[in-house]
């Protein structure tokens, strides 16, 4: 009310002020106008009658420097301007004033520039000799003038202005102190206006009504948060803006904020995720869509369903579920899947090859032993690819031999230290098992195939002359460890967090010697079957260190 008193007290003093300017202007306009236009008329009259007496019209231009004056042959070519080169210039044989000035004798015309905010008037004569001169002088336009008592009329509108305030301060605070101070949590407290009295009595009956509505919405909605607390899900639900009204737990966690600091924002200001804001547009626009994204580095997969009331679209439903297990296990079965075929293709090929040879007779009798011999060699190694898939299949589903007991770490090296022997002879290499006892409580053919598969990489990625040893350490406590140690070729560090991969070999160069690419893989899923970890060094050129560290006995 207050402003409206001093609005109404302005608009009417400021309007008085613009009216006296527009009048003062128009007359100011048309003063200055006339008075231009004669001037104008004075130095043509003065300026032709000097160049028929034979002036110069130079000279004439110099000594009316307040005036342009301009020289036009009757073709339309400018013979002089005091302005600009008359060379530069175009025909004027178009202009309004030039060519009545041809045709009875003089002209007029006036011209406005929007931009500079000025009006040129120009005057034409022509001469004796079929010429036009021409003179022209600017003149403020109406904006110019505007522009030139704006000051003035600013000056006016503050001192009305200010006039105006300190007048209608005094009855508006009398006017609206009672109001300011009405008391809207008790309406009906209130002495006040009488006129005030149905007003005050409706708003006590609404403020009951919506004190009873929110405490309503509130219980509602702490049941439905408490409801979905619990949801493994993301929930997000959305107005029709793309504002978030609410988030569950799962959906803080993943979007990193918090329900206070992300309802009521929109949803593209707390995630730029690129494949939600397709989802949620999508919804918003009455589709349901589903899209397949990367969110803080896990797999997701963004659901978002319209929200409807009628044939109108008032919101979104959006679910983001976490299927990175999913989609880990599925990357990983094709994986298995191509390598196990590549796998068994290859010694498949082998044999089927030979077969053919020896079926058609194409070799020799005394070849005939030789392909036997390599059909045995391929088909032993598919029979050890399958049994390693087997093994590994078990240990997958952790389901280990029904052997537990407790199993002697060191028989179990000196084992395959005595069954690797001979290999390790042809190879040049010396082995030793290094420490104790050292039992632990497991499955022995597992933990025996943990020990023989450490060793016989030690011995087969070795030099000649090198060592590989089984080193076997008790701690306080109960825990026991088990190293396997070589001198060997070692690996490169690019490889090293791959090596426990599945049909994984570091050095490629050296695939010829028979392994399926399967053991450090059993070793890891054998080791994580009894409780252990395993931990890889390995330095090129140096050797390789695999520790297994067995926990203490409950």
């Amino acid at each position: 009310m207050r402003n409206r008193i001093w609005r109404a007290m302005a608009l009417t003093a400021l309007l008085s002020v613009l009216a006296f300017g527009v009048l003062s202007m128009g007359v100011l306009y048309r003063f200055f106008a006339a008075r231009t236009a004669a001037a104008l008329d004075s130095d043509l009259g003065i300026i032709s009658a000097a160049l028929e007496g034979g002036a110069g019209v130079e000279a004439l231009a110099r000594a009316n420097a307040d005036a342009r004056v301009t020289l036009v042959l009757a073709d339309g070519t400018v013979l002089f301007d005091s302005r600009e080169r008359a060379s530069d210039m175009g025909n004027h044989l178009d202009r309004p004033e030039i060519r009545d000035a041809l045709e009875t004798g003089s002209g007029a015309s006036v011209r406005r520039s929007d931009t500079l905010g000025e009006q040129t008037i120009y005057r034409a004569r022509r001469l004796r000799d079929g010429s036009v001169l021409r003179v022209s002088g600017t003149q403020k336009s109406v904006l110019g003038l505007l522009l030139q008592i704006l000051p003035l009329f600013l000056f006016l509108i503050v001192v009305t202005g200010s006039l105006s305030a300190l007048l209608s301060r005094r009855t508006t605070a009398r006017i609206v102190k009672p109001l300011n101070e009405l008391n809207l949590e008790s309406p009906l407290d209130n002495d006040v206006y009488e006129e005030l009295s149905p007003l005050l009595t409706r708003m006590h009956v609404q403020n009951a009504r919506i004190q009873g509505y929110i405490s309503e919405q509130t219980a509602q909605r702490r049941e439905f948060a408490e409801i979905t607390r619990g949801m493994a899900e993301a929930l997000v639900l959305l107005n029709a803006r793309g504002e978030v009204l609410f988030v569950n737990r799962a959906a803080e966690e993943l979007l990193g904020t918090s329900r206070e600091q992300g309802e009521g924002r929109y949803l593209l200001a707390l995630t730029r995720n690129f494949q939600i804001a397709s989802a949620m547009e999508g919804a918003l626009a009455g589709a349901g869509t589903e899209k397949d994204t990367e969110i803080a580095g896990r797999r997701c997969r963004v659901a978002a369903n319209p929200v409807r009331a009628g044939d109108a679209v008032t919101g979104a439903v959006m679910l983001i579920h976490d299927v990175t297990d999913r989609f880990l296990a599925e990357k990983a079965r094709r994986e298995f899947t191509a390598n196990v075929s590549h796998e068994l293709k290859t010694p498949l090929t082998a044999i089927l090859g030979y077969a053919e040879i020896m079926q058609n007779g194409v070799a020799a009798e005394d070849m005939l032993r030789e392909f036997a011999a390599r059909i045995h060699e391929e088909a032993t190694r598919l029979i050890g690819l399958v049994e390693d898939i087997l093994k590994l299949s078990r240990l997958d589903e952790n389901r280990l031999p029904n052997d537990r007991r407790p199993v002697s770490l060191r028989e179990l090296g000196v084992q395959a230290a005595a069954r690797l022997k001979p290999e390790a002879d042809r190879r040049g290499v010396s082995i030793a098992v290094e420490g104790g006892d050292c039992p632990v409580v497991g499955s022995q053919s597992v933990l025996s195939e943990l020990v023989g598969n450490l060793l016989d990489n030690a011995v087969k990625y070795n030099r000649p002359g090198g060592r590989a040893v089984v080193r076997l350490s008790e701690f306080p406590g109960g825990a026991r460890e088990l190293v396997v140690e070589d001198t060997g070729i070692g690996i490169s560090p690019e490889d090293q967090e791959h090596v426990f991969e599945r049909f994984f070999r570091a050095d490629r160069s050296r695939s010829d010697e028979g392994g399926t690419g399967l053991g450090l893989s059993i070793v890891k899923h054998a080791a994580l079957a009894h409780g252990a970890s395993v931990r890889l060094e390995s330095e090129p050129g140096v050797g390789t260190r695999v520790t297994v560290r067995f926990p203490a006995k409950d």
